[in-house]
């Protein structure tokens, strides 16, 4: 569409442009709404620690691999999942869901629009596996050949803004689904370990947003502990 250059004064506001909301922009618009109307939605978050994630990045790297931190969350979460399986879950038809799937949805942005392709059977995949195929679906997304099976069929959503520089994000979820989480940016920040003494680490920010209706606050304050965990200790859990 053409951009509109005549002077438009709204209410003392000068317009810039108008452009419809059409195609990928009504869905997405249209998904949002669907998601905040249906699900009571509440975010909590937490500070983890990424020293152990980027010394284990750094190690596939030394062998010859090269990992996103994505495909390293992705895994974190489906690990987290197993231990926690209530978030792996939907609301449908009066009933809560647990899926024995762990179908992990990530969250790409391009200039256009935010897609969310989904990973499926994540815990039957190795790292590897899951990284090349999450390079596949952008891939797709970049020449358009994304699908809508490609879009469709996850059990929980992660979206890592780390590369924005965004601290926190209050995600919004991918209904049916009945959890997103948010990973903000990697940041240096000094920390107060358990014995009082003052060490710089590199933190970042984990939101979870859950549907209160299906997960209670107790089970997402479980989940983030479990994340935590895991990415503290990353080698107890990737092979």
């Amino acid at each position: 569409m053409e951009e509109n250059h005549e002077l438009i004064i709204e209410n003392g506001k000068e317009i810039l442009k108008e452009l419809p909301l059409s195609g990928i922009r009504r869905m997405i618009a249209g998904k949002m709404e669907e998601s905040l109307r249906k699900a009571p939605q509440a975010t909590v978050t937490a500070k983890a620690d990424m020293s152990a994630l980027i010394s284990l990045k750094k190690k596939y790297l030394d062998e010859g691999i090269e990992l996103t931190y994505t495909d390293l969350f992705v895994k974190v979460t489906e690990f987290a999942l197993k231990l926690n399986p209530t978030l792996n879950a939907s609301l449908q038809n009066g009933k809560i869901v647990q899926y024995k799937s762990i179908n992990i949805g990530v969250a790409v942005g391009t200039d256009k629009a935010l897609f969310v392709p989904a990973i499926k059977n994540v815990q039957n995949k190795s790292l590897l596996e899951v990284s090349n195929e999450l390079k596949g679906l952008i891939q797709k997304i970049k020449e358009q050949k994304i699908t809508s099976d490609d879009l469709t069929g996850g059990t929980f959503t992660i979206s890592n803004m780390g590369m924005f520089k965004v601290d926190v994000m209050t995600p919004i979820i991918n209904v049916p689904e009945a959890a997103i989480l948010s990973i903000g940016t990697t940041r240096k920040e000094l920390v107060v370990e358990n014995d009082e003494t003052l060490k710089i680490k590199p933190m970042t920010t984990l939101s979870l947003t859950l549907d209160h209706a299906v997960i209670d606050g107790l089970h997402a304050a479980r989940f983030l502990e479990t994340y935590l965990l895991i990415m503290e200790n990353p080698l107890n859990y990737f092979s």
